[in-house]
């Protein structure tokens, strides 16, 4: 029982971790892996609906949060986007994130290729 409890406390740690994104345009590992979990969660009886997390928290994590719940929309965040939807997270699903691997794509080979 003590192990489950440690379970669901870690897990709850990474989703709240996972709320609060980073305000620049590099994609944060936390904030998308947590999202991951949490959209995984959410959805683990649909399975249609949880093949479409990855992009709903690339999008989560890439677009900056703001108080008045705007996003930018600048030409970086647009073309990080579009990049990372394309090259980064064809294999991250909510059961195997990497989100490692998405965000060092991210915020390298994207941010190379985006910046003006």
């Amino acid at each position: 029982m003590g192990e489950k409890n440690v379970k669901v406390i870690s897990l709850m740690v990474i989703v709240m971790l996972g709320m609060f994104p980073a305000k620049s345009s590099a994609l944060s590992e936390l904030c998308y892996v947590g999202c991951l979990v949490k959209c995984g969660f959410t959805h683990r009886h649909d399975q249609k609906a949880m093949s479409q997390c990855p992009l709903s928290c690339l999008e989560k994590c890439i677009f900056p949060w703001s108080p008045t719940g705007e996003t930018s929309t600048s030409h970086n965040h647009y073309c990080k986007f579009g990049c990372a939807a394309a090259n980064c997270i064809d294999k991250s699903t909510p059961k195997d994130p990497r989100g490692s691997q998405v965000e060092r794509c991210v915020n390298s080979f994207c941010h190379t290729k985006c910046t003006n």
